[in-house]
């Protein structure tokens, strides 16, 4: 349809942002910008720049997403007037997925990273918001790169700040506290803290979708093998239609590894073969390939290595070499993380 006024663009926006997520959507986004281009109204392009950032972020090219926020930025910068409230307030929310995202692609400099961290920190200062999702986002790249002191002064300094409007929602913040429990082999706190998430006493767009996968194998490790499987089940069904979940989609077939059921494990990985190249956000392909190497170890260790199995498009795979390509791809990714970040913890986790 043609995009003749603003009140057309806003529709043909909103009508884009119920599309399923992908690369599909995510075309009818540039489009979109292009038209509001020609519309000769500064808030008409912001609003389709933060659109477009938004749709990217919620896919599997969460890498475009960089280019417009910088292009939002320096609008603001020049003119923070053509904002309205609503993007004023969506500008300064982005940071923290700005923070995170460049986490999630080993190419960024950490340098680049603490840059843009201390830019959120100014910025939010500057606009009188709480330091809680500065240190939030601390919280993630110190323990991202493996610098638990840090992590542990940064988690603190979240928790002890005023909740205001850019907190991260309850859900959201509970899925990351919960994290810091389960990597200090604390499974039992991380699954309490969980608790009202589990319950549906909060939730969002992404919760309680990656709380119910992240749950899998403390439950496992607990001997909660029923609450585990139900949390499968409930959970599978939330991230299936989601192309951005991944990360979270990995958990789920890392539970059939773990618990003797490899044929539906191939059958979960048959579903997605994109996951298998899909280069826009290398940290969750590196986990995705991490967990396909385990179930393909358990596969060859029940003497199943010559078995066809999906995998990468283009030719036919056995067990066996899948295992070892999934491992040499996971692992170098890893080792691309470990050489930005300066420390050996991506790949220690990945091995264990």
């Amino acid at each position: 349809m043609e995009i003749a006024d603003f009140d057309s663009l806003r529709r043909a926006m909103a009508e884009n942002s119920e599309e399923p997520e992908g690369p599909a959507r995510n075309a009818r986004a540039e489009q979109l910008l292009v038209a509001a281009e020609k519309l000769n109204i500064p808030l008409a392009v912001v609003e389709a720049l933060g659109h477009q950032l938004k749709v990217y972020n919620y896919s599997s090219e969460k890498d475009k997403m960089f280019v417009p926020f910088a292009r939002l930025l320096r609008m603001w910068d020049e003119r923070p007037e053509d904002f309205d409230e609503y993007e004023t307030h969506s500008l300064h929310w982005v940071f923290k997925w700005m923070s995170a995202g460049m986490l999630d692609q080993p190419h960024i400099p950490l340098a680049s990273i603490e840059k843009w961290l201390g830019e959120m920190e100014h910025r939010y200062r500057l606009a009188g918001h709480s330091e809680r999702a500065v240190r939030g986002a601390e919280f993630s790249v110190a323990g991202h790169i493996g610098d638990l002191p840090r992590a542990e002064r940064a988690y603190a300094a979240w928790l002890a700040a005023d909740r205001d409007r850019m907190a991260d929602c309850h859900a959201c913040e509970l899925h990351g506290q919960g994290g810091w429990h389960l990597r200090n082999g604390r499974d039992a706190e991380a699954l309490e803290v969980w608790g009202p998430v589990l319950d549906g006493e909060y939730s969002c767009a992404h919760e309680p979708h990656t709380v119910l996968a992240s749950s899998l194998v403390p439950l496992l490790r607990l001997g909660r093998v029923e609450e585990a499987r139900a949390h499968h089940l409930r959970g599978f069904r939330l991230v299936r239609p989601m192309e951005s979940m991944r990360g979270a989609y990995a958990d789920h077939v890392e539970f059939c590894a773990l618990t003797g059921n490899e044929a539906r494990g191939l059958e979960l990985l048959a579903e997605r073969p994109a996951y298998f190249t899909d280069t826009g956000q290398p940290r969750s392909r590196m986990e995705f390939l991490a967990v396909v190497a385990l179930l393909m170890d358990r596969l060859t260790g029940l003497g199943l290595g010559g078995q066809r199995v999906p995998g990468p498009a283009g030719r036919a795979w056995t067990a066996g070499e899948l295992a070892g390509h999934a491992r040499a791809e996971a692992l170098e990714l890893a080792a691309r993380f470990d050489a930005r970040n300066g420390t050996s913890y991506v790949g220690d986790q990945l091995r264990e």
